[in-house]
């Protein structure tokens, strides 16, 4: 049996305004590949710049008389996404360099942030495809510059309120 492993190529961004989704606790495969509401803007992200996680959770660590020693609930999830963009050298240039700077560049644009691992990023979204999904905000998008790269912009998302981990996606 041979190893299939997975490859750069094989993952997918996407910024979608939070209206593409009738039940965004349940997106559709169609809802996902609406390109006029869901933004791919994978090939524009810096990879090392860009990050989707999932830390530990809040937990309450409150006791009754009854909990056994040491029990703790968790109460809130702690996602991180922050996404790095090169920049188009022309900025009147219709592409993906500058679709993703008009997503990232200015505060307070409610969008929900998605990765999807497995798939080539411009495969469609079909039944059964695993997503993550994090409601978040934008601030301010900085530019990144050093001697020699090439210009970017980073924003550091701020979570808002919605996490929806390794979902199936239905039809």
């Amino acid at each position: 049996m041979a190893n299939t492993r997975l490859y750069r190529e094989n993952i997918t961004f996407l910024l979608a305004h939070p209206e593409a989704f009738a039940d965004r606790t349940a997106p559709t495969a169609d809802e996902l590949n609406d390109t006029v509401l869901v933004h791919n803007i994978t090939c524009a992200l810096n990879e090392d710049g860009t990050e989707f996680t999932l830390g530990d959770s809040d937990t309450d660590d409150s006791l009754t008389f009854c909990s056994k020693a040491g029990i703790s609930t968790p109460t809130f999830y702690n996602p991180t996404v922050a996404m790095e963009a090169f920049r188009d050298a022309d900025v009147t240039a219709t592409g993906e360099f500058n679709e993703a700077f008009d997503l990232l560049a200015w505060p307070d644009v409610e969008y929900i942030a998605i990765l999807r691992v497995g798939g080539k990023s411009t495969d469609t979204f079909a039944v059964g495809d695993v997503i993550k999904m994090v409601a978040v905000k934008t601030d301010w998008g900085t530019d990144v510059v050093g001697n020699g790269e090439n210009i970017r912009i980073a924003q550091a998302f701020l979570p808002n309120d919605f996490v929806n981990w390794n979902f199936e996606v239905a039809a």
